[in-house]
């Protein structure tokens, strides 16, 4: 059962249009994408999640989001493959690298979402969970704004 504040947070988030926040959450890990759906959720954000390149790739071409948290192992497959496709459909979303990957490959990621136009933060894993709802919650009033 939602509490008073997640339900207020819920119908506070919504974007351009009056429509929810969307948050796309890409890991091959599934407690993983589970905890991330659920701070994005509790965030009011509705969620859509992906577990492999092919499946990320499939859900950017066809939908909008705001937010996209990206993993960068994604079952044996480099997560920065679906950069191109964040670039050419959701160029808007912030981008939030997750990953735990090496600090080179995670700075690497980023320097090419750079060269992309995308506008992305890291976020290493393990996750500051706390972190990541501020970061949620700044997005949502900057586009409700």
């Amino acid at each position: 059962m939602k509490s008073a504040a997640d339900v207020s947070a819920l119908s506070a988030r919504t974007g351009m249009r009056g429509r929810p926040m969307k948050l796309l959450v890409i890991d091959d890990d599934l407690v993983h994408r589970m905890v991330l759906g659920k701070v994005g959720e509790k965030a009011g954000y509705a969620l859509t999640m992906a577990a492999s390149v092919a499946e990320a790739e499939a859900k950017l071409s066809t939908e909008q989001f705001d937010c996209i948290s990206l993993d960068l192992s994604l079952g044996g497959e480099s997560g920065a493959q679906v950069l191109q496709s964040i670039a050419r459909s959701n160029r808007d979303a912030l981008l939030i690298v997750v990953s735990g990957a090496a600090a080179a490959v995670r700075e690497s990621a980023l320097r090419l979402a750079d060269a992309l136009h995308l506008a992305a933060i890291e976020a290493p894993k393990p996750v500051d969970l706390h972190g990541l709802r501020n970061q949620l919650d700044e997005l949502a009033q900057r586009k409700s704004a």
